[in-house]
């Protein structure tokens, strides 16, 4: 079991389940943050790592056409997919 810098442990499940790979079947919006004027998007790759991205940044085969307050599009093959933020 793994200590946090409070003294308090983690258990031993928590710790396999935080440290598992992911795969996931497509990209997913994690978040949005920069300006307006210059705007960023944190997505999650199918891999399960992460990636920031900015429009004009290309991933898997599309290129990242807008940055909006709570969506991004992503242009592939011709057609546009727009991700939007998870509601909560």
């Amino acid at each position: 079991m793994s200590t946090q810098d409070a003294g308090t442990p983690t258990p031993q499940k928590v710790e396999q389940l935080a440290t598992q790979a992911v795969q996931l079947d497509r990209i997913a919006l994690i978040g949005i943050f920069g300006t307006q004027g210059a705007p960023r998007a944190l997505i999650r790759m199918p891999q399960g790592n992460t990636q920031t991205v900015t429009v004009g940044d290309t991933i898997r085969g599309g290129i990242i056409k807008a940055i909006g307050a709570d969506q991004l599009v992503l242009s592939r093959n011709g057609a546009q997919q727009v991700m939007r933020m998870p509601r909560g």
